[in-house]
């Protein structure tokens, strides 16, 4: 019988070890993501129910990597200064999206996004709006 909560465990403490969310200085906006990380890791482990294992690390790859790429790209975008930098992160944001919720996915432009930011955000509220933003764009269903 496949165990789904061995296999969330395995899969998510993998993912907390990983360098991805240990770039973001702020400790609060960290656990927020790796929250959030759990939550869609949930959702894709859930989807390999009726796979043996083999099969479900082979599912699960590329919604993995797409999800620390996310979460490395928002922590590093959330802190960054320079204009082009940012720029790389926000097109790394939307190319991880779109394999997480589908290639339908779509940002605005940046300058859009920063624009509806809160004056003087911190890292931890910058990591929420956009979470939530993130979330409303995604395909429902």
């Amino acid at each position: 019988m496949i165990d789904l909560e061995q296999r969330l465990r395995r899969t998510f403490s993998a993912m907390a070890g990983n360098e991805a969310l240990s770039d973001v200085p702020d400790e609060a906006a960290a656990a927020d993501m790796l929250a959030w990380a759990e939550e869609l890791a949930k959702y894709y482990v859930r989807q390999t129910g009726d796979m043996e294992d083999a099969a479900a690390e082979e599912f699960l790859s590329p919604y993995l990597r797409a999800l620390r790429t996310l979460m490395r790209a928002i922590g590093r975008w959330a802190v960054e200064s320079d204009q082009t930098a940012r720029l790389q992160w926000w097109a790394r944001i939307e190319q991880s999206a779109k394999t997480l919720y589908g290639e339908q996915f779509s940002l605005p432009e940046m300058e859009e996004v920063v624009a509806q930011l809160p004056a003087g955000a911190s890292v931890q509220q910058i990591v929420a709006f956009l979470k939530e933003f993130i979330e409303n764009r995604a395909p429902k269903g």
